[in-house]
């Protein structure tokens, strides 16, 4: 049944004068629970009952537990919905009269004092009694049928059923998740002798999206359009989709469109992949590290393995889901979106940073859209275009070269590699590593990532951080490394690793003072250093050789000094160990 039909359906059930018992039964997720409560604050005012109770069998043990429970949450009809609070508790408990128990009710519920709901002791099941026959006129709500306790049988449940339509004047429904049950459930045995009908809710994706996002108006429809895309039904998801879409709202306010079309898109896709589990075609990951789908459209490798072919097959699968959502890559906008929904809260600290994200992609994209446009006419169609499509990539070169990442640059450069004008883009890749990179404030090769697949704007990645290292004597470059205890930036470290073995050996050959064992353990002491990034470990490995080696040369000069060499012995097994590796690593095939 459609969303108007059950809507109907359940607000007939609603409002008949007759007692009636029906089952709302759907799919796990699909917003049954949702729906009538959209009917009870639509249509409260015309219930036919009195009152209302809604009551979830989960963690309820017993049919005493069902019974008052019921009584406990009954609200009079106008405000059905509503969450229950101590005060209406307490009003339901006020309904009990203890003629003879005058003073009792006075110490417990008089005003100014503390409620003491008195469910222990022998007066327990007296009270349950009392309450279960102030039970009548009321609608009641059975919710999560299927995670009752496990001492409440469904026998227990469908006879107080059956006992409040006849015995009671009131209406129940009951809330089930279709398939849910074991076949040989009693549920199945009696349903039909309680029940008078069942409602069936299966909502069309379009159906569930409009039940969420529908009342939000315009400022939802992107989002509302491309959870549709997704095909996401789930109306769970869907109330975190819009929970999500209302925490951004405040860091999107003012927003370029283009920002705010890219949020409303991430947003669904990323929600679906944390929360969706085996409805998500893609992982967190995979997007987190997607940088488009060239790669994946590679010819195969004939050498490749079985293994390696199937998670390229994998991999490709997922590309062609992105490409066809309209997800090119992941930039750092993307990752700010997604790290706030796995995180499932907002602080000051993540809103400042998606602000700041923000609006660096405001200023970013104001020049930027010249590449987007470029890249729209690339995927448009199969037209024979080129020069209008070169001529896109040359405008969007000269006007916003600048705003280019060295992800944008790499992809443009594959286009250019690929029909063979390779030397019009290394030109444009001088040009950005020359000007660009130097104010861009990177100056580490683990800041790039992924690195560049283009070998050209590789290499000249490696010259651009070759140049950082800072220049001088080596003499002046240890002695700032020893004042400050260590390398103050990778600067220093790239600059003392580039210095030759016979600057290392004239160094210590000519350093005569009381530091000399000082600086020579504060180098020797690079050689115990890991990094996750090799360039990092090589430039420590290269401090440490060279001076050991150094140190090494000079003590064959003399007796004296073999004798002085004994306090740096320490390092003799690294030394070899490493000079073993540096000869291997030289002797590999290229």
């Amino acid at each position: 049944m459609s969303v108007i039909q059950v809507e109907k359906a359940l607000h007939d059930f609603a409002v008949k004068q007759m007692g009636s018992a029906i089952v709302l039964k759907g799919e796990w997720g699909t917003g049954k629970t949702y729906l009538w409560n959209s009917v009870i604050t639509k249509h409260r005012s015309s219930f036919a009952r009195n009152n209302y109770s809604y009551v979830s069998l989960f963690g309820i043990n017993s049919l005493a537990d069902l019974k008052r429970s019921i009584f406990e949450n009954s609200v009079p009809s106008k405000k059905a919905g509503d969450v229950t609070t101590k005060d209406s508790v307490i009003a339901n408990l006020k309904k009990l009269d203890f003629s003879d128990g005058a003073g009792w009710l006075k110490r417990n519920f008089g005003h100014g004092r503390g409620v003491k709901i008195p469910f222990v002791g022998s007066l327990g099941s007296v009270i349950d009694s009392v309450q279960y026959s102030l039970v009548a006129d009321t609608i009641i709500c059975i919710d999560d049928f299927e995670r009752r306790g496990n001492s409440l049988s469904a026998r227990d449940v469908l006879g107080l059923v059956s006992n409040l339509i006849e015995s009671k004047d009131c209406s129940v429904i009951l809330v089930l998740n279709e398939g849910s049950l074991e076949k040989n459930d009693e549920f199945f045995t009696f349903s039909e002798k309680v029940f008078d009908y069942e409602v069936t809710f299966s909502p069309s994706v379009q159906e569930s999206v409009k039940l969420v996002f529908d009342s939000a108006g315009d400022d939802r429809k992107g989002v509302a359009e491309n959870a549709i895309k997704l095909n996401i039904n789930n109306i769970r998801l869907l109330k975190k989709i819009a929970l999500f879409a209302g925490v951004l709202d405040g860091a999107l306010k003012n927003a370029h469109s283009r920002v705010i079309q890219q949020a409303h898109s991430t947003l669904p896709l990323a929600v679906l992949a944390v929360y969706g589990r085996d409805k998500s075609k893609v992982d967190v990951d995979f997007i987190l590290a997607y940088q488009g789908s060239l790669f994946s459209y590679m010819p195969d490798d004939p050498n490749a393995s079985a293994d390696e072919l199937e998670s390229k097959r994998i991999e490709k699968e997922k590309s062609v889901y992105l490409d066809e959502y309209g997800f090119g890559k992941c930039d750092e906008f993307d990752v700010a979106i997604i790290n706030l929904i796995k995180k499932g809260y907002a602080d000051e600290d993540a809103l400042g940073l998606l602000v700041n994200a923000l609006e660096n992609k405001i200023r970013h994209d104001a020049d930027i859209a010249l590449l987007g446009l470029a890249w729209d006419l690339f995927h448009s169609s199969f037209d024979n275009n080129e020069a209008e499509v070169f001529g896109a990539f040359e405008q969007a070169i000269s006007k916003a070269l600048q705003c280019f990442t060295l992800n944008d640059l790499d992809s443009v450069a594959s286009i250019y590699y690929e029909l063979g004008r390779e030397e019009l883009i290394n030109s444009v890749i001088d040009d950005y590593c020359s000007n660009t990179l130097p104010v861009s404030g990177v100056r580490e090769k683990d800041e790039v990532y992924p690195w560049p697949r283009n070998s050209y704007l590789a290499m000249r990645l490696d010259e651009y951080f070759a140049s950082l290292a800072v220049k001088g004597d080596l003499s002046d470059l240890v002695l700032a490394v020893v004042k400050g205890s260590g390398f103050p930036d990778g600067d220093f470290r790239r600059g003392i690793a580039q210095k030759g073995d016979n600057e290392f050996y004239e160094y210590f050959g000519s350093l005569n003072s009381k530091d000399f064992t000082r600086h020579a353990r504060a180098l020797l002491k690079c050689g115990e250093v890991r990094s996750v990034e090799k360039d990092i470990t090589d430039d420590f490995r290269s401090i440490f050789m060279k001076t050991y080696g150094a140190l090494l040369k000079l003590s064959e000069l003399t007796p004296l000094n073999r004798v002085r060499m004994s306090k740096f012995k320490g390092y003799e097994k690294l030394y070899a160990q490493v000079e073993e590796e540096l000869r291997l690593q030289q002797n590999q095939p290229e």
